[in-house]
């Protein structure tokens, strides 16, 4: 088969899945609305090199919607995990800004273990005190969250042999896999919510906050938050 004709077939096949795909219009645009909060988050962060990092994560999640709809669910995944690391490496960099200026010249990595560290990652009771100590009431809630979310990617990273099942060479259109990666991609983008508003949110002026309408919707379950926004207790 000439190469083109072969990349035709391939279009062809994605085409075909992403039209199954556009059927599940609420859990698409729930994935949107993340994504778009994040980026909105990401525009009053001061920091430049923090407020990329951001934008990254939002166009990350944006590209692994788009591979979602083509059929090219572990790529989808990749891109969810890349996602949850960098939202977290920039909340951790914000802190560490040796580290960061390293990472930016090629010359640190950024590393899940540190991020997650129960004692000093950015899911700790220690960095909760120091930036939004109510946020220390669910921090272990979020930190085992975070570390099953990205256990199930890494998953799909590493190619366990499960992951493998039912998948062929052509792409096919695969409802399961597909609600999977919805709920995978919730849980990554309620994380990083989580900890860039540990972060930042008492850094934002009034005037800010008001533009921020979505993080007490997004996190209506948390009180403390809730409050913060003027909204009632219990």
């Amino acid at each position: 088969m000439k190469i083109e004709d072969y990349l035709n077939r391939l279009n062809d096949e994605a085409q075909s899945i992403f039209q199954e795909t556009l059927k599940f219009t609420e859990e698409l645009g729930k994935s949107h609305h993340r994504s778009a909060c994040i980026y909105e988050f990401s525009q009053h962060v001061i920091d430049s090199s923090e407020k990329e990092i951001l934008k990254t994560v939002s166009a990350q999640l944006e590209s692994a919607t788009l591979s979602a709809c083509n059929g090219m669910y572990r790529q989808a995944f990749v891109s969810l995990r890349l996602a949850l690391e960098m939202g977290l490496a920039a909340a951790y960099f914000s802190a560490h800004k040796l580290e960061l200026h390293e990472w930016l010249g090629g010359r640190n990595d950024i590393k899940w273990s540190t991020l997650i560290d129960d004692d000093n990652g950015v899911i700790s009771s220690r960095f909760a005190k120091a930036f939004f100590e109510e946020f220390t009431q669910d921090v272990t809630t979020y930190r085992n969250k975070a570390k099953s979310t990205y256990r199930k990617l890494s998953e799909f990273v590493h190619g366990n042999h499960e992951t493998w099942e039912n998948t062929e060479i052509e792409l096919s259109f695969n409802e399961g896999r597909l609600k999977i990666y919805f709920d995978r991609a919730y849980e990554v983008s309620d994380i990083i919510l989580f900890v860039l508003s540990c972060r930042y949110l008492k850094t934002f002026s009034e005037s800010t906050l008001e533009t921020l309408e979505f993080i007490p919707e997004e996190m209506k379950h948390i009180e403390y938050v809730r409050v913060y926004f003027g909204g009632p207790e219990g």
